[in-house]
């Protein structure tokens, strides 16, 4: 097989490289995801993202560029350790690790060279560092994602997706997940070597790129290097080097470092020994003399001497010492602690306990549903309610049997006058009305009992107070196990003086659960969003109603489809990492009050309102800089494009209107380009015609040859022939015509 044949013509040196590339893909990409892994990744992103924590944007402040910094801050160090590599031993990362470059040139390897771009004669140093300067200031103030343009994205979701990923398969049939497609099979696998898209729009090339510049200029760093002269002008390291880095200039290979990967392939085909990584030798000649004489080792003074053994004697005492002392501090503590118990308070004030605490309450209600009245008593101590007496919230319950009336609830209502309310009623009334200002406003927040939640499951679309808020334990089993940590420490120091069931359930996780800090995280929150708003079917029945007009229309694709739309943001990917820099839905929708006012973004008091968004977007913590004039792009960006998820959609219909978007143009642009470039590598391998000799790609091919290789391409040399042929039959008719006109003339005259 010609695949066969491909690989077999690797050099032995490049059959290493890509046995690492591929030990790389199968470290970081699915189905293994080893690396990312360990830092609780599931790609390339969030913590692991070195792309895009060095974007610039107008006004930006010191603490937007440690915010930024911090998002990303496993990715700071791994490009700090790249460039640090690089200055000293040229640009491994790029040629023998990177499992996003490295992929597509393997597979660009496996393909023929005639049906390929051949893009290393182009302006490669211009038309990069031009990209950078648009990707580092331009695109972040006009608000272009830099993970919309991603390789870092595209490659591990294409791993993904083969592997059977949800997410991969539902990114790569978007319309940017397929325009990235498009860009990679384009600047990858049918570019010539596969490394285009690390040569133009990698921005880690970029800046690696630079330090590998700025490293061969000294004597001791290991760099290839070319001893010009032994170089006999073969052109075999151009025509090798994947990265076009190398020109022949005179017949002798010059080799730029701005675009050199140190991949060693030119080193590996050069049987001349002229071309080579190494460090320049070193100077043989003694640094440090006197008087002609060369001291060595430097010789050592000391100002005052101590004996070794003397020290180590001196520090077993003091570790004694210490030891002794933390011993008689810790009893010291111990016994000055030690105080009378306290009683044990009585859990249960209003005694419901006393029957709904039996297991086995059980009863079918009118509805025909099996309900049940037994409370578990450790999980109702241990909940959100646990120090609310009952009959704070079920006010009309007076006698027994209770009537289902009676038992109703208004969360609005004033409650228990305990900690932390410090003497004063607790109430959540403000919080309702906020909410019944928003766009939830009609939900239940009164009237909840245990007989209608199936009346409102049934006819209420919008959320109601019990909806979202369950009474689950006050210490979520997330937090759980920070809490334990935290507080080990309870029974001996705190159960000193604190002591039985009651303190440790009602008030010890109400008081000491602060620490670990808010009950909900932004995942939570958005779990809580999602319950609603992931649901497809009951986002379609949802009516949207014009306050002007009262008319109301069924919501539409972008409405529907928003949790999905908003998880293939950078946002939802970070949040999906554990990264807390993330946004989450009530940062955006609701960030001030009590996060319950959502408003839609056509009301000029939503925190989503185009009037309002740059204030959104600038609030503590977030982007400082998004009230700069110019980031006006930037804050427009829309978080919930329907571009970013898959373009099959039976909510969305694939017609015309689809075309009408920016990336769906992009991709009507590329795809003819892949067509014909797939259609002819499939036909030239089927035909299995093959020229001998080197082949050069049909796109791209003459001009490599001529600029980089200083050759006339075999294709003007065969047109130049035959034009020279045929002006030299064109110089011999006349000859011939007159000789022709003679012989004529001579036969008549003797006839």
């Amino acid at each position: 097989m010609k695949v066969i044949e491909n690989l077999r013509a690797i050099p032995n040196g490049q059959k290493y490289r890509y046995v690492l590339i591929m030990l790389s893909c199968a470290l970081f990409f699915a189905p293994l995801l080893f690396l990312p892994s360990l830092v609780n990744n599931t790609d390339l992103c969030g913590k692991l993202c070195i792309r895009r924590f060095y974007l610039l944007f107008p006004g930006m402040s010191p603490a937007d560029v440690a915010n930024q910094v911090q998002v990303a801050s496993i990715g700071v160090y791994v490009l700090a350790s790249i460039l640090i590599t690089t200055f000293f031993f040229g640009r491994m990362w790029c040629a023998y690790i990177c499992p996003v470059g490295g992929f597509p040139e393997l597979v660009s390897r496996c393909l023929n060279d005639r049906w390929k771009i051949e893009y290393r004669a182009l302006p490669q140093v211009p038309i990069r560092y031009g990209y950078f300067l648009v990707y580092l200031l331009l695109m972040p103030m006009l608000g272009i994602s830099a993970c919309t343009l991603c390789n870092f994205i595209t490659v591990p979701r294409l791993f993904e997706a083969f592997s059977g990923g949800a997410r991969g398969i539902a990114f790569l049939f978007s319309a940017v997940g397929l325009v990235n497609l498009g860009l990679m099979f384009l600047l990858g696998f049918f570019a010539s070597k596969g490394r285009a898209y690390c040569q133009f729009l990698c921005p880690i090339g970029a800046l690696d790129g630079l330090v590998n510049r700025l490293g061969a200029k000294l004597n001791f760093t290991r760099r290839v290097r070319v001893e010009r002269n032994r170089c006999t002008g073969c052109n075999i390291c151009a025509r090798n080097c994947m990265t076009g880095a190398i020109q022949m200039v005179n017949r002798i290979a010059v080799v730029d470092q701005l675009s050199c990967m140190s991949c060693h392939e030119c080193v590996d085909v050069c049987d001349w020994g002229a071309i080579d990584w190494r460090a320049t030798p070193p100077d043989d000649e003694p640094r440090r003399k006197k008087k002609g004489v060369e001291f060595y080792p430097q010789p050592q003074w000391h100002a005052v001497y101590v004996d070794p053994a003397t020290r180590k004697r001196k520090k077993k005492r003091w570790r004694r010492v210490a030891l002794g002392l933390m011993i008689i501090m810790t009893a010291f503590f111990i016994g000055m602690t030690q105080v009378i118990r306290a009683e044990v308070r009585k859990p249960d004030p209003d005694g419901c306990l006393s029957c709904h605490a039996l297991k086995g309450l059980e009863y079918i209600d009118k509805n025909a549903l099996l309900r049940s009245a037994s409370i578990d008593r450790d999980h109702y101590f241990s909940s959100l309610h646990g120090s609310v007496p009952c009959k704070d919230c079920h006010r009309k319950i007076r006698d027994y049997p209770h009537k289902e009336k009676n038992g109703e609830v208004d969360c609005a209502e004033s409650c228990h006058v305990e900690e932390p309310s410090e003497g004063e009623p607790y109430t959540h009334e403000a919080i309702v009305k906020e909410f019944k200002k928003s766009v939830h406003g009609e939900g239940w927040s009164k009237g909840l009992t245990g007989g209608n939640r199936l009346k409102e499951a049934k006819e209420e679309s919008i959320p109601s107070c019990r909806k979202c808020h369950a009474n689950e334990l006050y210490i979520g089993e997330q937090a759980l196990p920070v809490f334990k940590e935290y507080f080990d420490h309870l029974d001996t120091e705190c159960g000193v003086c604190h002591q039985g069931e009651v303190w440790l359930g009602q008030f010890g996780g109400h008081i000491l659960r602060r620490f670990i800090g808010a009950r909900w995280n932004k995942n939570d929150h958005n779990r809580m969003c999602n319950d609603c708003h992931a649901d497809h079917k009951r986002m379609a029945e949802v009516e949207i109603e014009n306050k002007e007009t009262g008319e109301k229309k069924k919501a539409g694709p972008r409405f529907i489809l928003a949790s999905d739309s908003y998880a293939m943001t950078l946002h939802g990917r970070l949040l999906q990492s554990g990264v807390e820099q993330g946004a989450s839905c009530i940062d955006c929708h609701a960030p001030e009050g009590y996060h319950h006012g959502v408003l839609r973004s056509e009301d000029k008091k939503a925190s989503t309102h185009k009037d309002n968004l740059a204030k959104t977007c600038a609030q503590d913590g977030c982007h400082g800089f998004a009230t700069h004039p110019l980031n006006s792009g930037f804050v427009k960006t829309d978080l919930h494009d329907i571009d970013m998820i898959p373009a099959v959609n039976e909510i969305v219909p694939l017609n015309h209107s689809r075309l009408e978007s920016g990336w769906a143009k992009a991709l009507i642009a590329l795809l003819p380009m892949v067509i014909i470039l797939g259609g002819g590598s499939l036909w030239w391998r089927l035909s299995g015609k093959r020229k001998k000799g080197v082949t050069f790609a049909v796109l791209g091919g003459d001009t490599f040859q001529e600029k980089m290789i200083g050759r006339t391409a075999r294709r003007k040399v065969k047109k130049k022939q035959s034009s020279s042929k045929a002006g030299k039959q064109s110089r011999q008719k006349p000859v011939l015509r007159n000789l022709a006109a003679y012989i004529r003339k001579k036969e008549k005259g003797g006839e």
